[in-house]
């Protein structure tokens, strides 16, 4: 009995004590993003957050006991990284938090040892409006965060399980065309700049979409945004310039630059603003890296006067590369059809007159 007695209390410790055992406690690090697509931190606020005082630094210098799961945000890992490198505000002067990273990074490795490490998405984004702006992306989304999180740890860690961000919040309709515009630009222009830098500008657009942003930064960072894709489209341009013509037919030449590292493909398109001239149509290009390639336009007057060319530069698939140019014309020729105009004038007038001196002669002899 007394053996039996001892087996029921051993069993019951045994049932009793499995979920403390078992128990979890489950960090999650995450801050919406402080920085710039050029790198720069718009404040030094995140610098507070990593002392042993701070949200971020109370979570990793102080952090449960027991069995922990790690919940991180590669973005934030990411700019402590860069922070514990040195780094510059948008004013141009150096932040204040380097040696708070650093000490904050080298505890957050002390403490994940071997314990379960799960990736947030890069930039702990709302999966709605990841749905709604960049759907494509999700399945990248997913991949990216974490490799990048591996990398900067230096250790595996586990995939996302899905977009975890819930907390609604609104965007304007002008928001939405706005990252939409910016989302196209940068899909446009992936094939002609450096492979490194093409996450930073997806992921850039994406971490406008965490919804713990507030609405002044998330403005601040849409606009940025928007500069960050008119400077890439704009990479490929049409220069300036204005042309005196002063023959039937002219080749003029227009200067197109490529300042991506790799060659372009594009359409160039030319229109005539008016009815003086006639010039040839559209010419498919290809444009080497950082180079400027003069094309000849062929233009055929019809008559003098003031007219313009049109030039633009499309993609294969159609998006526009830099601003249309358009280019003043001074024609300073006479065409043969004005020629023959004029020709067809005098001989009209001339036979007018002899018609009435020959009228008049007959009056006379009369």
């Amino acid at each position: 009995m007394k053996r039996l007695l001892i087996g029921a209390f051993a069993f019951l410790f045994t049932v009793l004590a499995l979920p403390v055992a078992h128990a979890q406690t489950t960090v999650l690090l995450t801050e919406p993003t402080h920085r710039q697509i050029n790198g720069q931190f718009v404040d030094d606020n995140l610098a507070g957050q990593l002392g042993v005082n701070g949200r971020l630094g109370q979570l990793v210098f102080n952090p449960p006991a027991g069995n922990v799961n790690w919940l991180i945000d590669p973005a934030l890992i990411d700019e402590v990284t860069d922070m514990s490198n040195g780094y510059k505000l948008t004013d141009n002067k150096p932040g204040v938090g380097q040696l708070f990273a650093q000490a904050w990074l080298e505890q957050l490795k002390r403490d994940l040892g071997y314990t379960q490490v799960t990736a947030l998405v890069y930039g702990n984004p709302s999966g709605y409006w990841v749905g709604q702006l960049s759907a494509h992306n999700k399945s990248y989304l997913l991949t990216i965060s974490q490799t990048k999180l591996e990398s900067l740890l230096e250790r595996p860690v586990n995939p996302p399980t899905g977009f975890d961000a819930t907390a609604p919040f609104r965007l304007q309709s002008s928001d939405i065309a706005t990252i939409k515009a910016a989302a196209s630009a940068f899909d446009e222009t992936a094939a002609y700049i450096d492979a490194t830098k093409i996450d930073t500008f997806r992921l850039a657009l994406i971490k406008t979409l965490n919804p713990f942003l507030s609405k002044s930064r998330r403005d601040y960072l849409i606009r940025d945004l928007t500069a960050s894709s008119y400077t890439l489209t704009h990479l490929v341009q049409v220069t300036p310039g204005k042309f005196t013509i002063t023959s039937e037919r002219q080749k003029l030449p227009i200067t197109l630059v490529n300042n991506f590292p790799h060659e372009v493909n594009v359409q160039m398109n030319v229109f005539p603003r008016n009815a003086r001239i006639i010039v040839s149509g559209s010419q498919n290009l290809t444009l080497l890296p950082k180079s400027k390639t003069q094309v000849f336009v062929s233009v055929q007057v019809l008559t003098s006067g003031r007219s313009g060319l049109s030039v633009s530069l499309l993609t294969q698939s159609g998006a526009h590369l830099g601003d249309t140019a358009l280019y003043p014309l001074n024609i300073q020729v006479i065409s043969p059809i004005a020629t023959w105009l004029t020709t067809g004038a005098a001989i009209l007038l001339f036979l007018t007159a002899s018609v009435q001196s020959f009228r008049r002669i007959r009056k006379r002899s009369k």
